[in-house]
This record gives structure tokens, C-alpha cells and sequence, in this order.
């Protein structure tokens, strides 16, 4: 395959799976768009991703694009969330996951674009920071399910941070 050929190989894969994927959406009963318009923000964040992944060679200069991309999957994460159930209080500190998009978009940019590890350490030192701070907000004033589940990332984290604490070498 030529390799100018690969960005419309990968653009029309991509149209001909969301033209199935909104085909199947209107064939299954009592899914309306109501239900199903945060699927725009994973399509948009798929096509920030497409040119890293159309162009491999270019990659390195593309990473920074994973940056956008990774804070629109996360907005369409909450969207979703608030969609299906219903829970659009939980905005009122959701968007503390913004912070955590950018830090793993770094992360992942980092990583793809071949970017020093300084790059990788701050974003996912900020998804960390973004995640903790949305698992105290939403242990405080979550509903039920959200004060466990906040509980629950906080817990995790942790026993994570010990672990960790007791496993890593002195570097004396």
C-alpha cells in the first residue's frame, strides 16, 4: 500500500465503523440519541488520534495531537456517565477529570512521540493528582454508589503509594 494511501484507509475505516456504529444505535429499541450523543467526543477524540496513527512516521511530530485527544475521550467519559445514569449533579466536580485527560494525553504523547521521561512523570503525576482529588470530592458528596466508588480510588491508591514506598531502592 502506498503510504499516502494511509491516512483515507484509516479515515474511511474509521467513517465506515461509526456509519455501523450509528446504524446499530437506530436498530436497537429505546436507544435514542438522548442516550447516545457523547459518542461524538470518543469520534472526535478518534480523530485526533488518527494522524499519529495514519502516519506513523511522522509520529513523533504528531504526539502533542494525543494531548486533545485524550481530554475529549475523558469529557466523553463524564457525558456518558451522566447520560446513562441520569447523575448530572456529579458535574458539580467531574470536571476535576479534565486535569487528568491533559496529564495522561502527555503521557501517552510522551511516550509515542519518544519525548523525555520528565514529560511522561509530569502527566501522569497529573492524572494521578486529578484522580485523587475527584475520589475525595466524590467520597464527600457523591450518591451512594460515588462515595463508594471515590472511597474505593482513594483505598487503591494508597495501598498502591505503600507498596510502592516499601518496593523502590534508596537512591542514597
Amino acid at each position: 500500500m502506498n503510504k499516502t494511501n494511509r491516512g483515507s484507509l484509516i479515515a474511511g475505516i474509521g467513517l465506515v465503523l461509526l456509519g455501523l456504529l450509528f446504524i446499530c444505535l437506530n436498530l436497537i429499541p429505546g436507544i435514542t440519541l438522548t442516550k447516545t450523543w457523547p459518542v461524538i467526543f470518543f469520534v472526535i477524540a478518534f480523530a485526533f488520534f488518527l494522524p499519529g496513527l495514519a502516519w506513523p512516521d511522522s509520529r513523533k511530530e504528531l504526539a502533542a495531537l494525543y494531548i486533545p485527544g485524550t481530554i475529549t475521550f475523558v469529557l466523553g467519559l463524564i457525558f456518558l456517565f451522566n447520560t446513562l445514569t441520569g447523575i448530572w449533579i456529579v458535574w458539580a466536580y467531574a470536571w476535576i477529570l479534565i486535569p487528568a485527560g491533559v496529564g495522561l494525553g502527555m503521557a501517552v504523547a510522551a511516550w509515542a512521540g519518544k519525548w523525555r521521561r520528565g514529560g511522561m512523570l509530569v502527566g501522569i503525576w497529573m492524572a494521578l493528582i486529578s484522580l485523587a482529588i475527584f475520589a475525595v470530592f466524590a467520597a464527600l458528596f457523591g450518591d451512594t454508589t460515588l462515595k463508594y466508588v471515590g472511597a474505593g480510588i482513594m483505598l487503591l491508591m494508597g495501598v498502591f503509594m505503600l507498596l510502592r514506598s516499601f518496593t523502590k531502592k534508596s537512591t542514597e
